[in-house]
This record gives C-alpha cells, structure tokens and sequence, in this order.
C-alpha cells in the first residue's frame, strides 16, 4: 500500500459524518475539540456557522504542518435540490492564531450573466479558450465561473477561496 493510499484511509478513517439540527452550535465545536482545536471557538463560530438543512463531515490531518499546530477539516453542505452550497474548510490552531482556508462551490440554475452581481464582482481574467472566467470582488475574493448545459438546461458553477486568520478566543 503506498504512502498516498495509506493517507487517504487514516483519514478517512479519522472521519464522522453528521447530521446536524439548526443551531447546533455545540455540537460543531465538541466535533471539533475531539480532533483537539479547542482555542479557536468563535473563530470557527464566526466562519463555520450551521444552519438548517446543514450537514457535516469532518476530520484531523496526521503529519501536517512544522511546530506546535493542528489543522481539521470540515466539509459543509447546505441547501436543497437544485440550490446546494458545498463548502472546505481547513482550521489550523497554532500556538499563537486560529487560521482557515475554505474554498466553496455553488450551481444556479441559468446562466453565470445571469448569476454574478455585476456591481458585486467584476471579471479579472476571461478564457475564451477555457470553460472559467476569474472573478474578484472589492475584498479581492477570487471567484472561478463557468457555464454548463445539457439540452435546454443551462447552469451555472461558481468556485471561490479564501484564507484569513484570527486570535484565540
């Protein structure tokens, strides 16, 4: 078995799916603590909020990262059929900050013209060779979109990323 396999089933063997009611703060922060990040409470509070209809799966990485550091990984989904919101987020807790790098994916129905707040993002970089156009907003958050259809039916995949930080608390 090779180093890569090994990972992936240590991981995901380190993983637990579960539902979660609305509200349920609690049980997001106890799920987080037993994979020990337990100085980065309202930092995940802040940033992973659950809200109805929200699932989650989540998971420690082994080796990681040089020094004193714990990174976890937490996948969220939310919505209903034909409007679902798929977000990865990694919390690392080092001695000194809490930091997170969480990239989502979201499908409308209809087209990305039709999707993206022109007032909101504006386009960095068109592909007309390639299926994605870059997208920025004032907070220079990057969004990936493009336009798929099958038949009649048009929609529109966005992807986006971001990384920031925050104290212990």
């Amino acid at each position: 078995m090779n180093k890569k396999t090994l990972m992936t089933l240590l991981f995901v063997g380190f993983s637990i799916a579960s539902p979660v009611l609305a509200n349920d703060d609690q049980s997001l922060l106890n799920s987080f603590h037993q994979y020990g990040i337990t100085k980065c409470d309202s930092f995940i509070l802040e940033h992973s909020k659950l809200k109805d209809n929200w699932n989650f799966f989540i998971g420690k990485h082994l080796g990681g990262i040089d020094g004193t550091a714990t990174e976890v990984s937490i996948t969220e989904i939310f919505g209903s059929k034909n409007d679902t919101v798929k977000t990865d987020s990694s919390y690392i807790q080092t001695a000194k900050k809490c930091f997170l790098r969480q990239t989502w994916t979201t499908t409308f129905p209809g087209t990305c013209s039709d999707n993206i707040d022109g007032d909101l993002w504006y386009i960095v970089t068109k592909m007309p060779n390639k299926d994605y156009t870059k997208y920025e907003n004032r907070s220079r958050v990057e969004l990936f979109a493009k336009d798929i259809s099958m038949g009649n039916f048009k929609s529109c995949v966005q992807e986006g990323s971001l990384r920031i930080s925050g104290n212990h608390g």
